[in-house]
């Protein structure tokens, strides 16, 4: 089995199937609004590298790589890439996927997220938060395919390749498995904080919110509203509502773009008082489950909250 339902993935299976799938099969098991989805497993990756017998070419270009000199560090970890998305699929995997994304809807060749899982075996890393490749609006099991191939190749990007050197992590270990999940098709969406990221304040809820996909907030180009509460009562302690020029949302035939924000969104507040207390609300139910803080991706959808991601989340001084 190469591929498994976020219904058959649990919190302690990293390894298995990188800490991002990991955490949506426990989030998907809490009966939290989890986009419906599955991963394709960690073993898949390597299954893909020895029927293409690719094991042995990529072991002689990372041998010779050198850290130090950034361009021959972009130049062999593009090789790398290349040989990974090149090779054939191995229909026993494409199966799989094409069989699962079938079953993920009602609705024919649904809009899916197709994201990187990563996690290092033997060791606690579960995440290199933004170091692999993310593909929003993909449709038809064969892009599907294409894209999960290009998430294996992203592990080979320059900056996860250096990242793993410097922390002295044998890349033969890294786990990468794909996640494909239904797409969100947000109005608004953001990242949240169960303790105070700046300060370490373990009574405060940090919120970060922009118009459309959640790529607005975490990919640093866009200013976004940013909302400090207090747990116990929710109350709103801090509220700074940022111009927002510019969202990241669906583009025509698939894929996503960055378009204007209308004119009277500009300095419209993102989240209502209700959406903001259902995200306190729902963050406090995950952080209390976890029994650790957190660092949550959201989304509304017509009005519904949806959950996209969690992960520990470091406090201020960490």
């Amino acid at each position: 089995m190469f591929v498994k339902g976020f219904e058959h993935l649990g919190k302690d299976m990293f390894e298995e199937c990188g800490g991002k799938a990991a955490h949506l099969g426990e989030l998907t098991s809490l009966q939290l609004s989890v986009p419906n989805g599955f991963a394709v497993l960690g073993d898949a990756y390597y299954h893909h590298l020895k029927v293409n017998n690719l094991t042995e070419r990529i072991d002689a270009i990372a041998a010779n790589i050198r850290f130090e000199d950034f361009q021959d560090l972009e130049d062999k970890t593009r090789q790398i890439r290349e040989l990974i998305v090149a090779a054939p699929m191995p229909p026993e995997i494409e199966r799989e996927i094409i069989e699962n994304y079938a079953k993920l809807s009602d609705r024919e060749d649904p809009f899916v997220a197709v994201r990187s899982s990563v996690a290092v075996k033997e060791s606690p890393v579960s995440s290199f938060p933004g170091m692999m490749d993310t593909f929003h609006y993909i449709q038809g099991a064969h892009n599907v395919v294409e894209k999960v191939r290009e998430c294996w190749a992203s592990v080979w990007s320059g900056r996860a390749a250096f990242a793993r050197h410097s922390k002295g992590l044998d890349y033969t270990k890294a786990v990468i498995a794909p996640t494909i999940q239904l797409m969100v098709n947000s109005e608004v969406a953001g990242v949240l904080f169960t303790v105070n990221p700046i300060t370490g304040a373990k009574n405060e809820i940090v919120i970060e919110s922009n118009w459309g996909l959640g790529e607005t907030v975490v990919c640093g180009k866009c200013q976004s509203d940013f909302y400090v509460l207090t747990k116990s009562p929710v109350t709103i302690k801090d509220k700074r509502i940022a111009k927002k020029h510019e969202t990241y949302i669906q583009a025509e035939g698939g894929g996503a773009k960055w378009a204007e924000v209308a004119a009277e969104k500009v300095s419209q507040p993102t989240l209502t008082e209700a959406e903001v207390e259902e995200l306190c609300r729902t963050a406090c139910l995950i952080e209390e489950h976890y029994g650790c803080h957190q660092d949550i991706e959201w989304a509304f959808e017509k009005g519904k909250l949806y959950i996209l991601q969690a992960r520990r989340a470091k406090a201020g001084g960490e």
